[in-house]
């Protein structure tokens, strides 16, 4: 009887232990436009500047409605107008290196900014698709899934990208650079890359930029999540590039996003208030 009692404690704690796992907070909410929701255990609720965000959420936008997630491993993912996305995994520890992500997308588009902790060698970043598997180090891409025509494109901003087709995830890929997509049909593998013109680009990009973030432009300029940089006002911000920029923060130090309102709009948006990111030591 004491062996049975042990044993079942013990399956208990695994199963405690499994769903503190499964419901470990990953990242945050930093900005919102229009409709966004963030699904956990069956139910919806409104999306809110600050909410935790934990492995296994579902978030939607509705049209118009746009979300962006920082997530501790300092990957940012910005979600379009009329989107679904799954959080499938997110295991950062920075004391053992160790990163992996994954995303499914369902529905939509999604803006990626992959953190430089995927840069080493065995860390993973994935966005997955009903058709597609994206697979990065240390880059920004888009992703977008059509579900009435199961066709998943994919654009590089920067850095590279390895596009699978979920056929066969782990064979040979397409890689895209800056300013190349590829289109994923069902049941095909990726098609060849293909040059964007600058026009296309910008299209691709629609629906994914906050009001009032400027110019099309990539993230990681100037990005005071990623670098640390002492962010100027608006009407006296420097132009990308220019300006002193403080030494880049720790990983783990605790980042106040309010300090950030008057800085890069891609990232905090102006209506945010005073949001205290804080990043577990």
């Amino acid at each position: 009887m004491a062996q049975l009692r042990s044993r079942t404690l013990l399956l208990l704690v695994v199963v405690l232990c499994a769903r503190m796992v499964w419901a470990q907070e990953v990242g945050t909410v930093a900005s919102i436009e229009g409709q966004a929701e963030i699904g956990r255990g069956g139910t919806w609720q409104p999306a809110a500047i600050g909410a935790a965000i934990h492995t296994g959420d579902e978030l939607r936008t509705g049209s118009p409605g746009r979300l962006r997630i920082v997530f501790q491993d300092d990957s940012v993912v910005t979600v379009s107008d009329d989107s679904h996305l799954v959080i499938d995994q997110q295991v950062f520890d920075p004391n053992r290196g160790v990163a992996r992500s994954l995303i499914e997308l369902l529905r939509g588009k999604v803006r990626s900014l992959v953190g430089e902790y995927y840069h080493t060698v065995g860390n993973q970043y994935e966005v997955k698709t009903p058709t597609a598997v994206c697979g990065v180090r240390g880059t920004e891409f888009v992703t977008s899934y059509d579900a009435v025509t199961e066709t998943t494109d994919v654009v590089g901003i920067s850095g590279h990208v390895e596009v699978h087709s979920i056929l066969d995830p782990t064979g040979p890929g397409v890689l895209i650079t800056a300013h190349e997509a590829t289109t994923v049909h069902r049941g095909s593998m990726p098609a060849p890359p293909r040059r964007v013109e600058e026009t296309m680009f910008r299209q691709r990009l629609e629906g994914i930029q906050f009001v009032g973030g400027g110019r099309m432009e990539s993230m990681v300029a100037g990005n005071p999540l990623r670098a640390g940089a002492a962010v100027a006002p608006p009407e006296h911000a420097p132009e990308q590039g220019a300006g002193p920029q403080s030494p880049r923060q720790g990983p783990l130090e605790r980042r106040d996003a309010g300090t950030l309102l008057h800085g890069s709009p891609p990232i905090i948006g102006a209506s945010t208030g005073q949001l205290g990111i804080a990043f577990p030591k």
